[in-house]
């Protein structure tokens, strides 16, 4: 071949090369994680949580940029407020060592998270839910209250309640305990502490 006729294939490698590069660029861009991004803030998460005595509860630490993107990487320095309530380890697993409150905070880069609060209860023993049944209609709602107590009968009052409902088509419940009737039919709400779970109560909607 020609050496006149390598030169137009010689350009096109070429454009070829640059095209290949800038999609490459292209799709590094946007929203994805970095390393080395600044770290604006940082989110702690659960927000709220309950442990009885000797319970563990594991936290998670995330760095944001100021764009709200994660900055990975990012070794985090954990610490109690009350360390006589609960201790945390560095790792993000708190402890719970003595009945009370404590907050819990994350920090990297010279940023340190908003706190998050850990309640520490008795060792509890019992958990119950009242009223045991109610009745309500489409659009109206039944506040639900539960009780926990320890092995002497005691009631917990540290205790923080996670609420559950059997199904969110019928009824649907807040951290509260205040359901929402949403469709008719039949639902059942319980309450959880300190890893004990209440006995059923029974939620009916009607139309």
């Amino acid at each position: 071949m020609l050496p006149g006729k390598r030169i137009p294939f010689v350009r096109f490698g070429l454009v070829s090369s640059f095209l290949l590069l800038a999609f490459l660029l292209e799709g590094c861009g946007g929203k994805s994680s970095s390393s080395t991004s600044t770290v604006a803030s940082v989110s702690v998460t659960p927000a709220t949580s309950s442990v009885s005595i000797n319970g563990t509860q594991t936290f998670t630490a995330t760095a944001l940029d100021s764009s709200g993107n994660t900055v990975t990487g990012q070794t985090f320095t954990w610490a109690s407020s009350n360390t006589g309530v609960a201790s945390i380890t560095q790792a993000g697993v708190a402890t719970g060592l003595k009945a009370g409150s404590t907050q819990i905070t994350a920090a990297t880069a010279g940023v340190t998270s908003t706190a998050v609060t850990l309640t520490v209860s008795p060792a509890i023993s019992s958990v119950t839910i009242s009223p045991a049944s109610a009745s309500i209609a489409v659009g109206q709602t039944q506040q639900f209250t539960a009780t926990a107590k320890d092995a002497s009968g005691n009631t917990v009052s540290q205790a923080v309640f996670t609420w559950y409902n059997s199904f969110g088509g019928v009824a649907n419940i807040d951290n509260t305990g205040l359901a929402t009737g949403l469709a008719p039919g039949q639902v059942v709400i319980t309450a959880s502490t300190g890893g004990i779970t209440s006995s059923a109560a029974t939620l009916t909607v009607v139309p």
